[in-house]
């Protein structure tokens, strides 16, 4: 054999022992990963996507989505150790470590993608209207009230925790809520919204993206996917191939447009809805975690806690972390 020959036959088997070794670097035990998502929101589409292509089986674990709308129901199933992994806010999950409750995002979400929406025929004009109005909000913990809260005060100088009257509950009973005219605004989720506004009974506030940019903050992930910290630890793989999948599904969602129709028509969204939809959304994904992240997620704390002050975000200073790059 020449000695070119020699060197190519030599460099192809390096090339297959790495494709090999990062294959099976991502690939599962076979155990089950029981992941908590919310059915009405973008979260369902990937556990969707990768039921759908196969993709836990493609990567060695085997996927059980348990669906909820109650944030604390998730917290106190990851507190139980009901589910393995969940979907949440990088301010819960900062919450959560600070009292010691052990949850780390693994793999980021989206960016800030959820909308403030008013009655079409509202006369509200600003966040700063709302005050003395009735708000809709999903919980009083999450990263979109908290950053409405922040961007209320520090704009038009009205605390809306106290100066509007709130009402919780899961974005379709939000909906509801509002289209019979009980509530002047309410934050809803994003997969929610084309279907509000093309129905005419709703039109757009501000979103949750503006009212970051209005503030000056930094964009960063979200939504996270995370999981109990001991169970990645203790299955590397598995959280290892769980990553793998879910970056595989954003990847299918970002190239076939029939994936978001069928789970569009799963949510009962018309077509247009869904279209918008996907759109809107598929700009906001984060497929992986780069180090800056830390940095920004942290810069972004400090403006909250001085604008909205540590009653409101629930912490006064941030935990060690609240990802980690081991399982990408």
């Amino acid at each position: 054999m020449s000695l070119v020959k020699s060197m190519v036959s030599a460099l192809l088997l390096v090339a297959a022992g790495a494709f090999a070794t990062s294959a099976s670097a991502q690939m599962g035990d076979g155990g089950t990963i029981r992941l908590m998502s919310n059915p009405s929101g973008t979260q369902s589409y990937p556990p969707f996507v990768i039921e759908k292509f196969g993709l836990d089986r493609k990567y060695g674990f085997e996927l059980e989505v348990i669906p909820f709308t109650n944030s604390q129901a998730a917290i106190a199933a990851v507190q139980s150790k009901s589910v393995e992994a969940v979907v949440q806010d990088w301010t819960t999950i900062a919450r959560l470590r600070n009292q010691n409750i052990p949850i780390i995002g693994v793999a980021p979400f989206l960016a800030y993608i959820n909308t403030v929406l008013i009655p079409a025929d509202s006369e509200i004009k600003t966040i700063g209207d709302l005050k003395g109005k009735r708000v809709g909000i999903f919980s009083k913990t999450s990263s979109d009230w908290i950053l409405l809260q922040a961007a209320a005060k520090k704009a038009y100088g009205v605390d809306l925790s106290k100066e509007a009257t709130l009402q919780e509950g899961a974005p379709a009973l939000l909906r509801g809520t509002m289209e019979q005219g009980q509530l002047d605004a309410t934050l809803m989720y994003n997969s929610l919204t084309p279907d509000m506004l093309l129905s005419g009974k709703s039109k757009l506030l501000i979103t949750v993206h503006d009212i970051v940019a209005q503030m000056g903050i930094t964009e960063v992930p979200y939504l996270m996917y995370a999981m109990r910290e001991d169970y990645a630890k203790e299955n590397p793989q598995n959280a290892k191939a769980f990553v793998a999948a879910y970056r595989e599904a954003i990847d299918i969602l970002l190239s076939n447009e029939e994936v978001w129709r069928e789970q569009g028509a799963n949510m009962k969204l018309a077509p247009e809805a869904t279209e918008m939809f996907r759109k809107g959304a598929s700009k906001e994904f984060v497929k992986e975690f780069k180090p800056e992240m830390a940095e920004s997620i942290n810069e972004t704390f400090a403006i909250l806690l001085e604008v909205a002050g540590p009653e409101v975000i629930g912490m006064s200073a941030m935990p060690d972390k609240v990802f980690t790059m081991d399982y990408q």
